[in-house]
């Protein structure tokens, strides 16, 4: 199994704050974007990376890669050598997604998408994302609701209790087939939709797919606030 990643760091994290992008502060003393690609260059299954990050930030990555080698004396165990491309993104996350799949190497059997702020993901849930996108063309991680799920109207008001067993909250990686995820891209930027997606699995249900849910781990958040990079000290 040919397994290539993307890990998607091209925002600007606003509301995190800070003078330069969430994925290059520091957590632990080690940019966030850091831990999260030694978490994939780690991982056996994944054969190459690639980075998408904010326009006029490729350098300062490469750099930033650069530093963390040369002052690391297992680089070579944590697999550096896997990142092939370090993309500047585009105006949206699927955007930046699309720009990078067009590197990916010609061999590439299971894509594999994955939030550069997402920097606990563990080789276990990368292990069953990709095994499952290859059984079933199209899984994503995600965990069961625990809280009661509330439908409201425009006046705020409540107007439905939903089963909360039915719903998940979506996470990374996520992963497809070589040839489903370029489709489901090639459909999206025709259709015009690209700068409304949030995550990639909604445009391969787009084609009618369906995409296999993978238990996650509570413990893969997403760094977005002060709040969350707190947290992430702490993990």
């Amino acid at each position: 199994m040919q397994v290539s990643a993307i890990i998607v760091a091209s925002g600007m994290g606003t509301r995190l704050g800070g003078d330069i992008p969430k994925q290059f502060q520091l957590l632990r003393g080690k940019p966030i974007l850091v831990h999260t690609l030694e978490a994939f260059a780690r991982a056996d299954v994944v054969r190459h990376i690639i980075v998408a990050v904010p326009e006029g930030y490729v350098q300062h990555t490469r750099e930033l890669i650069a530093n963390f080698v040369h002052s690391n004396e297992t680089a070579a165990r944590i697999g550096y050598s896997k990142i092939r491309e370090i993309v500047s993104g585009g105006l949206s996350r699927a955007d930046s997604v699309h720009i990078a799949i067009k590197q990916l190497p010609a061999d590439t059997e299971i894509v594999l998408v994955h939030d550069g702020v997402r920097p606990f993901v563990s080789e276990k849930l990368i292990n069953a994302v990709a095994e499952s996108a290859q059984a079933y063309g199209a899984a994503i991680a995600g965990v069961p609701l625990t809280d009661t799920l509330k439908e409201v109207n425009e006046s705020g008001q409540i107007t439905a209790t939903p089963d909360r067993k039915r719903f998940w909250r979506a996470q990374t990686p996520q992963g497809f087939t070589y040839e489903l995820i370029m489709k489901a891209y090639a459909r999206g930027e025709k259709d015009g939709i690209l700068s409304h997606v949030t995550d990639d699995s909604a445009l391969v249900e787009r084609l009618g797919v369906l995409v296999k849910m993978v238990e996650g781990d509570a413990g893969n958040i997403k760094i977005t606030t002060r709040e969350d990079l707190a947290l992430g000290e702490v993990l």
